[in-house]
């Protein structure tokens, strides 16, 4: 507006004098070139900004791309947690399982151990048992011998004595005839006290040899009765042992597998964390960023703003100058008093034209009158 006003003044004050009025075109001129050339680097340096700023905007364009896998990275690594976590859940479940398992086999165990205990006291007492009917065997095969030699003695002395008899028979024949009738008395008393001490000692023999058998048949079921039940029992005893070493080490392989899952599941998490702390601190990074970014183009619109407001008012001094140069606006000047009045008086009109410009092209104009007078005595 100052460089306006001053070009009016120059305008109104070059009109009675041609020399003045080439310079002030000269001036205007110069002025006009210097303003162009000005229009011209401020429209390049308002390109290098659009460019420049559209060249941000790329380059900020990938970073939300790596915000979004980054966070379905983490989703993923969330859901792989809880995962690990339901999974370890379930572990610890099988294994207190496990042990309940473990404790009834243990219990089962201790009593299958009881019973084997009581089978091998049974079993203990059964040899007791079998060494004692040994003894009683062994006494009854010696009492049996005793028995044989007292018979074999027994007829020896029978034999010994119807040998004296029968010598003494002989020595005494002269009483034959007379005891003839006694003599085979003595013979069938004889005959029948062998016969029945015979039947007795042959009875006695059978019912000895009777419970003898039936003695040992007794012992010899007893003790494979026996022996029989100590395998069965020796048996299931391996088996309970086999299989409680077989538990053991189940159970130690679940220990062993809990402590490998505990430690993957502490590993896990403090991977996650990390992880979380590296996308936090690259989140808060790219909000920075961001938050940069929008400071950078607040900036660069504020720039834009200005320069595009310095470039409008260049264009409408530029058109003001054109018309001004092309004679369109009207400047008129009150012709001076008479010599004989003694006050000066000056009237200066100025016609301001405001035109709002975008791109070229005029989209609003207003024009504004202004009237200055100027009264001063003449020396």
């Amino acid at each position: 507006m100052t460089d306006l006003n001053s070009l009016s003044g120059l305008s109104l004050n070059g009109l009675g004098n041609s020399t003045n009025e080439k310079e002030a075109m000269q001036s205007l001129n110069n002025r006009l070139a210097t303003y162009l050339e000005k229009v011209r680097s401020l429209e390049k340096s308002n390109a290098d900004l659009e460019l420049r700023i559209k060249q941000l905007m790329l380059e900020r364009v990938p970073k939300g791309h790596d915000i979004e896998s980054m966070l379905a990275h983490a989703h993923t690594l969330e859901q792989e947690v809880r995962k690990k976590t339901l999974e370890n859940a379930r572990i610890m479940l099988e294994i207190d399982n496990a042990k309940l398992a473990a404790d009834d086999f243990r219990i089962k165990w201790e009593a299958e151990s009881a019973m084997c205990q009581s089978v091998e006291r049974d079993c203990v007492a059964l040899k007791k048992a079998k060494t004692d009917h040994d003894q009683i065997i062994s006494t009854l095969r010696g009492d049996l011998d005793s028995l044989k030699e007292e018979l074999y003695f027994l007829k020896k002395n029978h034999e010994e004595e119807m040998d004296s008899l029968r010598a003494r028979i002989g020595q005494e024949g002269v009483s034959v005839e007379v005891d003839a009738a006694r003599g085979p008395e003595l013979g069938s008393v004889l005959s029948e006290l062998r016969s029945q001490y015979e039947g007795i000692v042959q009875k006695n023999k059978e019912e000895a040899e009777n419970w003898y058998r039936k003695k040992l048949d007794g012992v010899q079921t007893e003790v494979r009765e026996s022996n029989e039940a100590l395998r069965g029992a020796r048996s299931e005893l391996t088996e309970r042992q086999r299989f409680l070493q077989t538990l053991e080490v189940e159970l130690e392989s679940l220990h062993k597998q809990v402590a490998a899952l505990e430690g993957n599941l502490g590993e896990t998490g403090h991977k996650y964390a990390q992880e979380m702390e590296r996308l936090q601190a690259t989140l808060n990074q790219l909000e920075e960023d961001l938050s940069q970014l929008r400071l950078d183009m607040q900036r660069n619109k504020t720039e834009y703003e200005q320069l595009l407001r310095i470039k409008q008012n260049l264009e409408m001094e530029i058109a003001t100058y054109r018309r001004l140069l092309e004679g369109e606006d009207t400047i008129k000047a009150v012709p001076p008093p008479p010599k004989k009045e003694p006050d000066v008086r000056t009237r200066k009109i100025v016609k301001v034209v405001t035109q709002t410009m975008i791109n070229g092209k005029v989209v609003d104009e207003s024009s504004e009158v202004e009237q200055i007078e100027e009264t001063f005595k003449k020396k």
